[in-house]
């Protein structure tokens, strides 16, 4: 009995004394989303079906216009995903993608903006050059 009840005791004090997992990081980003870092997510991902209209660094946030086809962009699912490698330079650079998920069958052209956080891509300087697929510039993302 006084062996059952150490063995309870110990096992309430363990589930107590768990806590939740760690708050998501950036929680305090005021952009609509966070970059995603990952490779294998970067290879599986075609960036298709739309234009890029515009582009610009608003502090940690890119601002992004998107031009495609459908009724008005509502259910319209976009990632902004990061290789998850940095090229040497000066500078350092990081590659990017825009992966659309657009299931609206309608002939409108739809405009929509979007904005992404920069700062899961930062590297150990105060700046990085952002190749992004489909963008013929480098963007300069300065931190």
């Amino acid at each position: 009995m006084k062996k059952s009840i150490t063995v309870f005791s110990l096992l309430l004090i363990a589930l107590l004394s768990c806590s939740e997992s760690a708050e998501p990081a950036y929680e305090d980003s005021i952009c609509d989303q966070i970059t995603i870092v990952d490779n294998s997510s970067y290879k599986n991902t075609l960036s298709e079906g739309f234009l890029i209209r515009s582009l610009q660094v608003t502090g940690d946030c890119l601002e992004i216009e998107i031009q495609a086809g459908g009724c008005g962009g509502i259910s319209w699912k976009v990632d902004l995903i990061d290789a998850g490698s940095v090229a040497e330079s000066n500078p350092e650079q990081r590659k990017l993608k825009i992966s659309l998920e657009n299931k609206e069958v309608c002939l409108a052209i739809v405009n929509k903006t979007y904005t992404f956080d920069l700062r899961p891509v930062r590297t150990a300087n105060n700046a990085v050059l952002l190749n992004l697929e489909l963008w013929e510039e480098p963007i300069l993302y300065e931190y």
